[in-house]
């Protein structure tokens, strides 16, 4: 069964966490922190996404176009070619491993660098994601947070980083949780928020070239025991929808010459 499940918010109860939960309603509203912005495109147009996920969750799929998204599914990995990617700002891929879509690794992180968003979304399976851009690898230890079959400790975040775009603003209740347990991740990200008991990334976010990747390991269904705010959402997603136009950081050079060897 999987981590999103009623028996994890079962889990959560027993072990008193995952209190944001409780501010989400059954059909996605958060009833705690309003006022969340409609993720936007270049312009003012509504941002488009296409959510890749062999494992759809149709409530959160629900409630974050409620959030002003436009997402469009789909399982296949045929879609995830250069002229059908160019159709959308942000390309999500959910509760994904390695073994999936890493033939399109080159097209996805040709579609990034040009100018569009990478949100990389819960994995749920151990492993080295084969379809990340360089410099924004992850390896996933175990599908389990920080690593204990049946989910044992705690899966909440803490930010570590409130400087950026994406936490300014928010509180840790915010959040949504850590549900995979993340080793080493690439020099590309700046860690955000970690786990409360391991310390591993939860949530970590960079720019590349003209495009920006978020990594997090939660999840918007309202059964997944810590679903965070519609204001976490949209911080992530109003910052993956907006194009990088400048410079991410000092030593640019050294990641291009990454990207092209």
């Amino acid at each position: 069964m999987r981590k999103h499940s009623i028996l994890v918010a079962a889990i959560c109860l027993a072990l008193g966490v995952g209190s944001a939960a409780a501010e989400i309603t059954s059909d996605g509203r958060d009833t705690q922190r309003a006022g969340a912005a409609t993720p936007t495109g270049p312009g003012s147009a509504p941002c488009s996404v296409l959510w890749f996920s062999r494992n759809l969750i149709t409530d959160e799929i629900a409630r974050l176009s409620g959030l002003g998204l436009l997402i469009t599914t789909t399982a296949n990995p045929a879609e995830l070619n250069a002229v059908n990617l160019a159709n959308y700002d942000v390309l999500v891929v959910a509760y994904t491993g390695a073994g999936v879509i890493g033939s399109a690794q080159p097209v996805i992180q040709a579609y990034v660098t040009s100018g569009h968003g990478l949100l990389i979304h819960q994995p749920n399976a151990s492993g080295s994601i084969d379809y990340a851009p360089a410099a924004f690898e992850v390896n996933v230890l175990s599908p389990w947070w920080c690593g204990v079959v049946g989910g044992g400790g705690v899966f909440g975040a803490t930010i570590v980083d409130g400087s950026h775009a994406i936490t300014t603003g928010l509180a840790n209740a915010d959040l949504s949780g850590d549900f995979d347990y993340v080793g080493p991740i690439g020099p590309g990200y700046t860690v955000l928020a970690r786990n409360v008991d391991c310390g591993s990334p939860a949530l970590a976010a960079g720019a590349i070239l003209n495009g920006r990747v978020v990594l997090e390991t939660g999840n918007a269904s309202a059964a997944s025991g810590d679903a965070g705010s519609n204001l976490y959402w949209s911080h992530v997603l109003n910052w993956l929808c907006t194009p990088q136009t400048t410079p991410a950081q000092r030593g640019t050079w050294g990641r291009v010459k990454l990207l092209h060897r």
